[in-house]
């Protein structure tokens, strides 16, 4: 699932759009499904997970005229389903691919559903993603992956609303860079495995948020030959006829800007942030809320070309506000301040 997993970085896809999986024993699903914030070892997170089962099979039921396989109905464990989903083509491998799918629609759906209902500001959300973000940077670098930098940020109001101004088609509930990671790798190289170790224990792949992913740091030669290690490309990730994947435009930025950058949903178990009663009250919603976050990747030598000429912070801050000014004034905008 590794090289899968970064091209879905890279294309900003959507896992609803995949014809099967590509694991291939139970520890590698136990570790996705740790990243996706469920435990094999914790009795209530499972609950809800065979709960999720248990709605997607009757929705398949009533919505198709297709038979269920047993092995899908009543799989032996939780990896045993991924695996079905991930094995030979034929009914038994595309209808274990498809309750997975409606199961991943329905855990989104009711995490977005408790974040609204729960007393937790977005603050704390943001701060225990920031907590969360950072155990795993200290582990990347204990275990010897190549980070130069590591930086946090969120937007401020200005920000927001200068972003809102520039680009017509965004609004307030479409921004999700308020909360931003910055890494910087030591080599051009060390940018796939920091994305396969990223996806293995921090960030979903499933929930990586589609037409949200720029890439314009590693060409195609490049990406294939570091992901040929990780295994066949040929068939998950294969896009249908006619299907595209539209990255983002952003007028501002300057065409020699290098960056890898994607936007997840990061999931947050709500335990330790409300109080047992409120999450007694509203158990039926399930355990996690997610987080959306942007993540931007550079290696050494990008990051130090894009400090320069058109392609620097503060030119396209500049580029940035003179769309705004020519939005909100037309031809008779006014000059910037300093």
């Amino acid at each position: 699932m590794d090289a899968h997993s970064v091209r879905l970085l890279l294309t900003g896809g959507s896992v609803v759009d995949w014809r099967r999986l590509a694991f291939e024993s139970p520890d590698e699903v136990a570790r996705f499904l740790e990243v996706n914030g469920y435990s094999l070892g914790d009795p209530d997170e499972m609950a809800r997970f065979w709960a999720l089962h248990a709605r997607a099979v009757g929705y398949v039921g009533r919505t198709f005229d297709v038979t269920i396989p047993e092995r899908v109905r009543h799989p032996a464990s939780a990896p045993d389903l991924f695996l079905a989903a991930s094995g030979p083509e034929g009914v038994l491998q595309r209808t274990a691919c498809v309750v997975l799918k409606i199961m991943h629609v329905l855990n989104h759906l009711e995490a977005r559903r408790l974040a609204y209902l729960l007393s937790v500001s977005e603050r704390e959300l943001f701060e225990a993603a920031a907590r969360r973000f950072g155990a795993h940077i200290a582990r990347m670098r204990e275990g010897g992956l190549p980070l130069l930098g590591y930086e946090q940020s969120t937007k401020s109001e200005h920000s927001l609303i200068t972003k809102l101004l520039s680009k017509p088609r965004v609004t307030a509930a479409q921004i999700f860079d308020k909360l931003r990671f910055r890494l910087i790798t030591r080599e051009r190289d060390d940018l796939v495995p920091v994305m396969v170790w990223l996806t293995r224990h921090l960030l979903p792949f499933s929930q990586v948020i589609p037409g949200e992913s720029h890439n314009t740091i590693l060409d195609e030669a490049e990406l294939t030959h570091a992901l040929a290690p990780h295994g066949d490309l040929s068939e998950v990730l294969a896009p249908r006829a006619g299907q595209s994947v539209v990255a983002p435009s952003n007028p501002a930025t300057a065409r020699d800007f290098g960056m890898i950058n994607f936007v997840v949903d990061l999931p947050i178990r709500v335990r330790s942030l409300c109080p047992a009663s409120e999450l007694e009250h509203l158990s039926t919603l399930g355990h996690l809320v997610f987080v959306t976050l942007e993540l931007q990747l550079f290696d050494r030598e990008t990051f130090r070309r894009n400090t320069k000429g058109d392609a620097n912070h503060d030119a396209y801050k500049n580029r940035q506000r003179l769309v705004v000014a020519q939005r909100l004034w037309g031809e008779d905008a006014p000059d910037l301040k300093a």
